[in-house]
């Protein structure tokens, strides 16, 4: 890969918290030029979680511009001159009362791709609501409690709406960019969080609304799920319905009788089967019996927590973690030509590239808050 895929495009992004960061975290990795448009002072409101921060925050720039202010809301636009992309995660409106958004950028600069990334979307009835990740879950159809027992409900760890709006944002510029190239114009783009999420849901959602069956999710397939090992260790079987799997699973746990079982009946007979399983798999330690389900072509894999992930052999094999100034990061999961992308930069303090950003404009950085002075 003789250069960055995105290298050349500039990115300004005032989408703040987690999915705009996430998404511009990929367009950065591939070559972009990412620069943060931050409020003076404070910065985007993760930086009070600075690990978090920091997992997001590497290959960009920081510049900060109080953009209610006239002055810094023109030297903005000056930036915008210099743009292919504008990212903002703000509710619908906020970007229109300072007379930055997409219409008005648009008319400045018709080129322009211009993404808003909200918790649900620009239109409908709920598009002024505010809501984080556990909300657009909830709409979605995602968190499920039985009436009665919601303190009993189990918080999602992953803040799955965040990411694949994050994703789904990163993939519309790229997409967008390619329109351009064909035609020469920008366009507007509108990334709903619960949009994400209800495409996600998908295979849940589609065979309903065509009476079709919906495949259970997880697959009711007793050799589906986690397992305790003889050492302490634990393992996962993902087994979803390939007999030829259940077969050799069978025969390295010495449960012959229940080799012949298809898909269909041991799931009926999973209630039954499951603890079976659970005693002969108990009986064995994980590292032998990691051997042997490898050696078989049996879909598993061992429990991980903590260091073991970024230890494990195929983590390190794979190259996902990289060093960048004594500061260590996951890369972006994506070989081109078997090659990941590489870190150019660290994570920018806050308004660190101040003037150096507005050096590039030709524009004094004499009088903006948050300029790093000389």
């Amino acid at each position: 890969m003789a250069s960055p895929p995105l290298a050349g495009v500039r990115v300004l992004s005032l989408a703040e918290q987690y999915p705009g960061p996430y998404a511009t975290l990929l367009l950065a990795d591939l070559g972009a030029d990412v620069i943060l448009v931050e409020r003076p002072e404070s910065g985007d409101p993760t930086r009070r979680h600075p690990g978090l921060f920091a997992s997001l925050g590497r290959n960009k720039r920081s510049i900060a511009l109080d953009l209610k202010s006239p002055s810094e809301r023109a030297r903005f636009l000056e930036l915008v001159d210099t743009a292919d992309v504008v990212m903002e995660g703000f509710r619908p409106g906020v970007m229109g009362r300072l007379g930055l958004d997409s219409k008005a950028l648009r008319a400045r600069k018709p080129s322009l791709i211009y993404v808003s990334i909200s918790s649900f979307g620009q239109t409908g009835p709920m598009a002024a609501v505010a809501g984080h990740d556990l909300s657009i879950q909830a709409v979605a159809g995602m968190v499920s409690v039985p009436s009665g027992r919601e303190e009993t409900a189990t918080l999602p760890v992953l803040p799955l709406a965040d990411i694949a709006s994050g994703m789904f944002a990163a993939l519309s510029v790229a997409t967008a960019l390619v329109g351009r190239n064909k035609n020469g114009d920008g366009c507007s783009v509108d990334v709903s969080m619960l949009d994400a999420m209800v495409s996600w849901m998908t295979p849940f959602l589609v065979p309903g609304m065509n009476q079709l069956p919906v495949r259970p999710l997880p697959p009711e397939d007793p050799g589906y799920g986690v397992f305790a090992t003889a050492n302490g260790g634990q393992l996962t079987l993902s087994i979803a319905g390939e007999d030829h799997m259940w077969a050799a699973l069978c025969g390295i746990l010495e449960l012959n009788e229940l080799a012949v079982l298809g898909d269909a009946v041991r799931s009926e007979r999973r209630a039954e089967i499951v603890p079976r399983l659970r005693d002969a798999i108990r009986t064995r330690t994980l590292d032998a019996l990691c051997e042997q389900l490898t050696t078989a072509g049996i879909a598993f894999a061992p429990v991980q927590r903590g260091d073991g992930v970024l230890n494990h052999p195929q983590v390190q094999a794979r190259g996902l973690v990289v060093e960048h100034e004594g500061q260590r990061h996951i890369r972006q999961p994506v070989l081109f030509d078997g090659q990941g992308s590489g870190l150019s930069r660290g994570v920018p303090a806050l308004g660190e590239h101040t003037r150096e950003i507005l050096d590039e404009l030709g524009t004094a950085a004499r009088g903006v808050r948050g300029s790093p002075a000389q």
